[in-house]
């Protein structure tokens, strides 16, 4: 009898464990789910979107709970809240196609990695193409390449959605990456059988960004966008005005960085430079002071413009090279006056010399600023302008109420060096 006690009390606690995996286990148990042939609507345009399949790794969710969520309106509370306890190693959707009334939409492969809670580690499209319709008639095509994307957080958004009020709904992303696309679609003003056709093509060869967060504030960021391209029909009046000003079309790109320090609260525009073919280069840069957290993470555009106003401006830099494009601005301003070009920058030059002390209000920095104005009108090739708040920096507020050059100048150092 002692011997019986003595293994069952030792062999006791090792069956209560045994007991306690065999009921936990099948509950923390991820599952491999595949599903094909999916239907869901897309929208109130009576689109529908078809998958036609998808394979999920090692997710949380039971099968019927993946089934529900990738055949229901994603906008739906369900859904939504699928989302927000979703986790799974890896997503990947293939033939998913998206047709309706307006619009039909083939995507290459879609994965997603490492989700959890409305957080992934990086989610891949291989691009889409699309044609878009008005009554039945085409009216427009893309052809989109690869869109990449890194540590990202949906958290904010799905708790948006949720509460209904997506002015509040925020996308997290620590990288993106497009390599670019090609599309066109009808201007409505113009007869399809016109001289050149009546379709705008707009087309970018990349964008890509950069952001490092510290909890739901962004620290750094940076990003560029290349080749943009946007070439109206040449019998639009979009396309006889760029004309006028001597070009067929806008070729454009941008970079642009920033940083940010919460305890200091304080905002360093690095760089944003817009860059055109054949025009020029215009780069901004700037510090910028009493920058509250909430500034930078509000999406309601009221309170994050009431917010805006207690910013405090330190300093503002500017810098043009000239490509061209001062040029062609003579060129047509003359034209419109009936003058040559030589004759009117002359004019403007000597215009500027003579007025701008005057409406500096004789300020002591007004003669050298007229005299760099001069200098650029007579030889565009660049200018930096530097705007500096003397002493503490200047509430945005303040700014915004100054209506006299005299008293701007008071508050604000400006420089301006022409070719240098």
């Amino acid at each position: 009898m002692k011997s019986f006690l003595s293994f069952r009390s030792a062999t006791c606690p090792a069956f209560a464990a045994a007991f306690l995996v065999a009921a936990i286990v099948p509950a923390l148990a991820q599952n491999n789910v595949t599903l094909e042939n999916l239907k869901l609507p897309a929208g109130a345009s009576k689109s529908e979107l078809s998958l036609a399949r998808v394979d999920v790794v090692n997710t949380n969710l039971s099968r019927d709970e993946v089934a529900r969520f990738f055949s229901s309106d994603l906008k739906s509370a369900d859904a939504l809240g699928l989302a927000a306890r979703m986790s799974a190693d890896k997503i990947t959707i293939r033939g998913a196609g998206l047709a309706g009334d307006e619009a039909e939409l083939t995507f290459g492969v879609f994965t997603a990695e490492g989700l959890n809670k409305g957080r992934f580690r990086k989610a891949t499209l291989d691009g889409f193409t699309g044609a878009f319709k008005d009554a039945g008639k085409p009216v427009g095509s893309v052809v989109s390449k690869a869109i990449e994307l890194e540590n990202g957080n949906l958290g904010p958004l799905i708790a948006a959605a949720q509460a209904n009020d997506l002015e509040g709904a925020a996308l997290q992303l620590g990288r993106f990456s497009w390599a670019g696309f090609e599309a066109s679609f009808a201007d409505a003003d113009v007869q399809a059988n016109a001289p050149g056709g009546n379709l705008v093509k707009v087309s970018l060869a990349a964008l890509n960004g950069v952001t490092e967060y510290d909890g739901d504030i962004p620290r750094k960021a940076s990003g560029e966008a290349r080749g943009l391209v946007i070439e109206p029909p040449k019998a639009s009046g979009f396309a006889m005005g760029l004309k006028a000003f001597g070009y067929d079309k806008l070729e454009f790109g941008f970079t642009g960085s920033a940083r940010y320090d919460s305890a200091a609260r304080v905002l360093v525009l690095e760089d944003y430079t817009l860059s055109g073919v054949n025009a020029g280069k215009l780069g901004m840069a700037g510090t910028f002071t009493n920058i509250a957290p909430e500034l930078l993470t509000e999406q309601d555009m009221a309170k994050k413009a009431a917010a805006g106003l207690d910013v405090g401006i330190a300093e503002i830099k500017a810098k043009f090279v000239n490509d061209g494009l001062v040029e062609k601005g003579i060129a047509f301003a003359a034209a419109q006056q009936g003058k040559s070009p030589a004759a009117f920058k002359a004019e403007t030059a000597a215009m500027s010399a003579q007025l701008l002390p005057l409406l500096l209000g004789g300020d002591p920095s007004a003669l050298a600023l007229a005299q760099s104005v001069q200098s650029f009108i007579n030889d565009p090739r660049s200018f930096n302008l530097t705007l500096k708040a003397r002493g503490v920096p200047l509430p945005a507020a303040r700014l915004a109420e100054i209506n006299d050059p005299a008293k701007f100048l008071a508050l604000v150092d400006v420089t301006l060096k022409a070719n240098q």
